[in-house]
């Protein structure tokens, strides 16, 4: 399994994985407040690809899930009542994070999310910012075992869906150890703020 920065091959597979995903809703399957030909839709992967913030997950190279990464807050993150005080520069944000449902249970979108914590750490953020609908429970469930806490609810119409109830997350790496090793030396990178670029000790750079 590995994490990387989406090619302009990998889309129609990421729109594949937003269409399954608008199946399972409409049949019942899952609850997650997305809308079909609204949110999430190819135009969503191609502004992202062209932003160079999309990142998917292969397994076997095969395309299992995929996700937004960047400093982008959305417009609404200004009426939530955040916890932790940071500057712009400080954020990373999380966004349209999507597993295909056929591959679900197998750990993907937990791993996305310490995927995204380290790639956060990387880039010298402490502060963790995403968001969700309230209507999605399984993602507040997961979100909140990984250490993320609820600062409140925004209503409004978000991605063009209207009467939402955006739940906003957030987590202060600063208050956590850093417990990362080097994948090519082991050697431990705790207590270096921000997490450098390449090993301080084997000074072989890490991939982004």
């Amino acid at each position: 399994m590995e994490i990387l920065k989406a090619k302009e091959t990998d889309i129609d597979d990421i729109e594949r994985i937003y269409e399954h995903i608008h199946d399972e809703e409409e049949n019942g399957r899952a609850v997650i407040g997305w809308i079909r030909n609204v949110y999430p839709v190819r135009r969503t992967a191609e502004d992202a690809l062209s932003r160079n913030d999309l990142f998917v997950m292969k397994e076997k190279n095969e395309v299992v899930a995929a996700a937004i990464i960047n400093q982008i807050q959305v417009e609404e993150y200004k009426y939530a009542r955040w916890r932790v005080e940071a500057e712009d520069s400080e954020v990373m944000v999380l966004h349209c994070l999507a597993v295909e449902p056929s591959k679900k249970n197998k750990g993907y979108g937990k791993k996305f999310v310490a995927f995204y914590e380290d790639y956060a750490r990387r880039c010298g953020c402490s502060s963790l910012r995403m968001d969700t609908n309230a209507r999605n429970t399984r993602a507040r469930k997961l979100y909140q075992k990984l250490g993320y806490e609820e600062t409140g609810i925004v209503k409004c119409t978000f991605n063009g869906i209207p009467d939402i109830q955006l739940v906003c997350l957030e987590k202060d790496l600063d208050a956590e150890e850093v417990k990362m090793k080097c994948p090519y030396c082991g050697c431990s990178l705790v207590g270096y703020r921000p997490i450098p670029k390449e090993c301080p000790k084997c000074h072989k750079k890490f991939e982004e």
